[in-house]
């Protein structure tokens, strides 16, 4: 073994679980979801090959944070200390828990961090462990199951959760942008008029690439939603692919009903060695960037994303490398611009579109909340494993699309030896001067772009992104959007009522 940085930080052990396998192994209904991330600890410790050493030695255990206590809750309650709740029913007695932040940036972002206080020393080997069962909450809904997974704390956590939390605001949710969908279709539309391409070409663009993620998604042994969707399928009405707005279908959105577990173990190159940790186990984090931009309504331009655009170079720069020397990836894959705009931000590299995912993304493989990248990690991990010939990249991403953090991962140690400064410092971009707050007005503006929701019966108000006169950006709405029509350029009238920008389209 190459022990010339023993204080490197290295993966040692990685492992994933699902409701499907619980209930298959011990007959499991209900899965918690510290029965979900416990399961998948123990698939970790085994998985690294020393597993009653290296569960006594860890003294870190991060919960990454539940989409129950990031402002989405539910009636069944949860731990009060979740990462204790998860170490307990894993076997582990660590000094430290950490609760994550908000977001599907923070399994990454935590990693670099930790990466760091492991070379410090701070930690001996640290577990990050995550769990959604909002499948198994909706299940319960529907069958009326009383449930309760509350569990009181016994000792303190370090909760981890930052103010920059939100994601979407007062003003954007008063402009009928109301959720996820919504706000993406807006980034979405802005993209494609950045590219002069007409609906049904964008469409098509979207559902190749989405195709190619269905594909990868038979591959993965928990993937909760793994069906090879051809590109004209994604297109059409069946199989539930039901119409969410422009330009969004039922299937090219994240899918949260999901029962999945994940874990990844790190420790010191130097530790693993003294546990007899084969070396062809270990994983190194190259390098790591953070960046984060001001909320959509307050960013001068929707069509790119700032934050990737820094995140991915420096990360890359950091290791001395280039997109085109990337072998093995996973873009987080909530809406297909955030793949998208990846690609944009690496500069187009010539990959196949499925090789932009190693487990199917958000939509096939399934969105457990802000813990999806967990599972891109654990799978990268095996992706190295296999074929370490060529470095690996995770991009993590929160908000809408204003929260980015990258690792880059190899088979082998750093040449020379890793130092602390591989991960660049956290990069938070700021408002520009001329964009203004809760912006209303009246007058003339032009759309920049939209998003129309569709429901199953009915068409709501289209939200607008707007450019008045002065060039300014605001965000509004078109209460009687023309249906099927693209709104990108068109002149409208605009009035304030009742904290909206109320939109009528002009001639």
């Amino acid at each position: 073994m190459n022990m010339s940085d023993p204080k490197a930080p290295v993966l040692v052990g990685v492992g994933e679980s699902s409701g499907k396998a619980l209930k298959a192994a011990q007959g499991t209904e209900w899965p918690s979801t510290a029965e979900l991330a416990s399961a998948a600890v123990k698939v970790a410790l085994a998985d690294s090959g020393a597993a009653e050493k290296l569960a006594a030695s860890v003294d870190c255990l991060l919960s990454t944070r539940l989409f129950h206590d990031s402002g989405l809750p539910h009636p069944f309650g949860s731990p009060e200390n979740h990462p204790e709740a998860v170490a307990i029913a894993s076997g582990l007695d660590p000094a430290t828990l950490l609760y994550g932040d908000v977001g599907g940036q923070s399994p990454q972002k935590h990693v670099n961090q930790l990466a760091c206080d492991l070379y410090a020393g701070k930690y001996t080997a640290v577990v990050i462990a995550s769990a959604e069962n909002t499948g198994t909450v909706k299940r319960a809904r529907r069958s009326e199951k009383a449930l309760d997974w509350n569990q009181a704390a016994t000792r303190e956590m370090t909760d981890l959760r930052t103010d920059d939390d939100k994601m979407l605001t007062p003003y954007e949710w008063r402009q009928a942008i109301i959720d996820m969908p919504m706000a993406y279709a807006m980034v979405e539309n802005a993209r494609r008029d950045r590219l002069g391409l007409d609906r049904d070409s964008y469409a098509q663009d979207m559902a190749r690439l989405w195709s190619a993620f269905s594909e990868v998604s038979m591959t993965r042994e928990h993937a909760q939603f793994a069906r090879h969707w051809t590109p004209e399928e994604l297109l059409e009405e069946a199989h539930g692919n039901y119409r969410l707005n422009d330009p969004y279908r039922r299937w090219m959105v994240a899918q949260d009903a999901v029962e999945l577990g994940a874990a990844v173990i790190m420790t010191t190159a130097g530790h693993a060695a003294e546990l007899g940790i084969a070396e062809d186990q270990m994983i190194y984090l190259h390098s790591g960037a953070d960046a984060s931009e001001p909320l959509m309504s307050l960013r001068p331009d929707l069509s790119v994303s700032s934050a990737m655009e820094h995140a991915f170079p420096t990360a890359m720069d950091l290791a001395g490398l280039q997109a085109k020397d990337i072998g093995p990836m996973d873009i987080y894959s909530c809406f297909p611009v955030a793949v998208s705009l990846a690609i944009d931000a690496l500069g187009s590299p010539d990959r196949a579109p499925g090789s932009y995912t190693l487990t199917g993304g958000l939509s096939f493989f399934g969105g457990p909340g802000n813990s999806y990248s967990t599972h891109g990690i654990v799978a990268l991990t095996q992706a190295l494993r296999r074929d370490g010939s060529r470095p690996g990249l995770i991009s993590a991403n929160g908000g809408v699309i204003n929260k980015e953090s990258v690792g880059i991962y190899a088979a082998h140690p750093v040449e020379g030896g890793w130092s602390p400064d591989r991960i660049a410092a956290p990069h938070r971009i700021g408002k520009t001067d001329h964009i203004r707050e809760e912006y209303y007005f009246d007058g003339k503006a032009v759309i920049k772009s939209y998003a129309m929701p569709y429901g199953k019966k009915s068409r709501g108000a289209a939200s607008l992104w707007l450019e008045d006169e002065q060039g300014l950006p605001a965000i509004g709405v078109l209460p009687d959007a023309p249906e099927d029509t693209d709104l990108i350029g068109m002149t409208v009238d605009v009035r304030t009522d009742d904290n909206r920008n109320v939109a009528t389209l002009t001639g």
